[in-house]
């Protein structure tokens, strides 16, 4: 899915709605290591199920042990 795709309904958006909707979406999309560093900061303000956070934490915690690069 392409981001083109994935804000087709947002005339503006805020780089925390984009955030918040790339974790809607989360692991379909996002999966690059930019990405999952600014949704992992992100958590506390992001409004998405608590397991799309969850499994950011664990795609967080496989780039701090290198096996996401």
């Amino acid at each position: 899915m392409d981001k083109e795709a994935l804000f087709w309904d947002y005339k503006e958006h805020s780089h925390i709605k984009e955030l918040e909707r790339i974790g809607l979406f989360f692991p379909q999309v996002g999966r690059d290591k930019k990405t999952i560093i600014e949704l992992y900061e992100n958590l506390d303000t992001l409004n998405i199920p608590q397991e799309n956070k969850k499994l950011i934490e664990l795609y967080y915690d496989l780039i701090k042990k290198g096996e996401i690069g």
